[in-house]
């Protein structure tokens, strides 16, 4: 008996008490596996919340000849509430159809919008929905101001 063998008889290491060997469960394991006995785990179908954008929306297109300052408010309210306007400033002061335009300017502006000129005294103020195209747009930056 050697050294480690004394040791383990000391220290209790070398007694086969409460030790199980794998032969034990040997007669306890299936001889052979049946995958047919398993159920094939069936795909969990979701079902997605869809909802239908119509294709064409109704755009509304306002054309107004404002005679004061004071009209601004109410062309501004078409605006936001997207129509695209349409400002005719023929029959309208300079000076008040220059003020209408730096208010509408600015109120295109902090909406994502555009104002654009689109003959010598009309202008179109667009929301962001809707883009602006074609041959006189482009020809008209070259017009003075009032």
């Amino acid at each position: 008996m050697g050294f480690m063998d004394s040791f383990k008889k000391i220290t209790g290491l070398n007694s086969d008490e409460g030790y199980e060997s794998d032969n034990d469960y040997a007669s306890e394991m299936p001889s052979a596996l049946n995958f047919d006995d398993y159920d094939t785990p069936k795909p969990t179908i979701k079902s997605s919340k869809m909802m239908s954008i119509p294709a064409t929306t109704h755009l509304q297109v306002i054309v107004v000849k404002p005679e004061k300052y004071g009209d601004a408010a109410a062309i501004a309210d078409h605006f936001k509430n997207k129509k695209t306007v349409v400002l005719n400033l023929d029959k309208t002061n300079k000076e008040v159809a220059n003020r209408l335009i730096d208010f509408l300017g600015g109120v295109a502006y902090a909406a994502d919008g555009d104002l654009k000129r689109i003959s010598g005294t009309t202008y179109i103020i667009v929301p962001v929905n809707v883009d602006i195209s074609g041959d006189i747009i482009e020809d008209l930056g070259n017009v003075e101001d009032f």
